[in-house]
């Protein structure tokens, strides 16, 4: 949600009569008492837009886990994959702006990579999400496709019904290491009672290969133009 900002000294000054445009003293002493207006607009600004769970930050993150029951608090740290050199093993390498699926994030000062730890304000965000969910689910297809654009952002998935009580979900983006793992270590993620669910394929939403039973998707490529056809989704897992 966006508003605009007033800027009172600005707004003032504009609607001063035209004898009073060059009286620069004026001018001051106007915007002198209008700074603290500014001020306020700014902080009414942040009330307005700082309260939802995609431009919320610190406390007013708190607030919202506390709302849906979701706590900061993570159990299991080893689930998270940080940044590191060759020297350990479990370490991961720099990311690249092509591609957020490669790379770990940087550890904090003092942050623990063992039991447990505070979530990040970018992971809590996935959790709250999920936790709505878990609250609110009636786990019908259509439900979970509209959970999985929800939580992580994508405008397609897709599900696919198995065999034997089962079905599988491909993302319409890439996910980041640490989203993998909150889907394949914790219990966060709503699922359908009594059905396995199996997450295949990770795609680019506006340029992926399909056939024809998908919707927006392109079909095969051409050795003579690179441009046609769309690109192979990847693994998950």
């Amino acid at each position: 949600m966006t508003s605009t900002t007033i800027d009172h000294k600005s707004l003032a000054e504009s609607r001063l009569a035209t004898q009073y445009r060059d009286s620069l003293k004026l001018i001051a002493y106007i915007k002198a008492l209008l700074y603290e207006a500014d001020t306020l607009e700014s902080v009414l600004r942040d009330l307005l837009e700082k309260r939802w769970i995609d431009t919320a930050v610190g406390v007013n993150l708190d607030i919202l886990g506390s709302i849906v029951g979701q706590t900061r608090e993570l159990i299991d740290a080893e689930i998270f994959d940080y940044f590191g050199f060759a020297d350990n093993p479990i370490a991961q390498s720099f990311g690249t702006l092509s591609d957020i699926g490669i790379g770990g994030r940087f550890r904090a000062v003092g942050e623990t990579t063992q039991g447990i730890r505070l979530l990040t304000d970018d992971e809590y965000r996935v959790f709250i999400k999920a936790r709505i969910l878990r609250n609110s689910t009636s786990s019908t297809p259509e439900e979970i496709i509209a959970q999985f654009r929800f939580l992580f952002d994508s405008p397609v998935i897709i599900i696919r019904e198995g065999l034997k009580a089962s079905y599988e979900i491909s993302i319409g983006r890439r996910l980041r290491l640490n989203e993998k793992s909150i889907i394949s270590q914790t219990n966060i993620i709503p699922k359908t009672a009594g059905v396995s669910v199996s997450y295949v394929t990770e795609f680019d939403s506006n340029d992926f290969f399909s056939f024809k039973t998908i919707p927006g998707s392109l079909g095969f490529g051409s050795v003579t133009n690179t441009e046609l056809g769309g690109k192979f989704g990847q693994l998950i897992f």
